[in-house]
């Protein structure tokens, strides 16, 4: 996958051209989380990172626990990071090929379903984390429906 930062044939060589998701967009994202959230009887936090991974948004659910936030904002960040959803990337490793071996020691990662990255053609513009569900697969299934939210609103 190609990075989100291209030279702007207009500019200086110096400078970059980024795309990320804006904070009104990543508003709606979370949103939708912690609706797809509820309507799985999840107490959940979603966290929305932008592609520098700087988180944009943060809500969760009144019953929520500072656990559920931290691993959100860590599944958003590695999804991010890694270009790839934490669901993918926990697979990988639990494939135990040796390239593999460190990844679960890359600090601020965590390797539960959840994490997705929010992409526009090649470019990953963002992230989004949910934690909250006893079952992984639904928090990968907010995130996913997040996520889907996003690309109503990217177009």
């Amino acid at each position: 996958m190609t990075d989100a930062v291209a030279p702007n044939s207009s500019q200086s060589p110096a400078l970059v051209t980024t795309t990320s998701i804006s904070a009104e967009a990543a508003l709606g994202v979370a949103q939708a989380g912690v609706r797809a959230g509820r309507g799985r009887n999840c107490d959940v936090a979603v966290a929305v990172v932008d592609r520098a991974g700087l988180l944009l948004v943060l809500l969760r659910t009144d019953g929520a626990t500072e656990q559920f936030v931290e691993g959100a904002i860590q599944k958003a960040w590695t999804a991010l990071n890694l270009r790839t959803s934490t669901r993918e990337a926990f697979a990988t490793i639990q494939q135990g090929h040796q390239d593999n071996s460190q990844l679960p020691f890359i600090p601020r990662s965590l390797f539960l379903m959840g994490g997705v990255p929010l992409v526009v053609g090649s470019t990953v513009v963002g992230a989004i984390g949910a934690a909250g569900c006893v079952d992984g697969l639904d928090d990968d299934a907010v995130a996913q429906e997040a996520a889907e939210e996003f690309h109503r609103l990217a177009g």
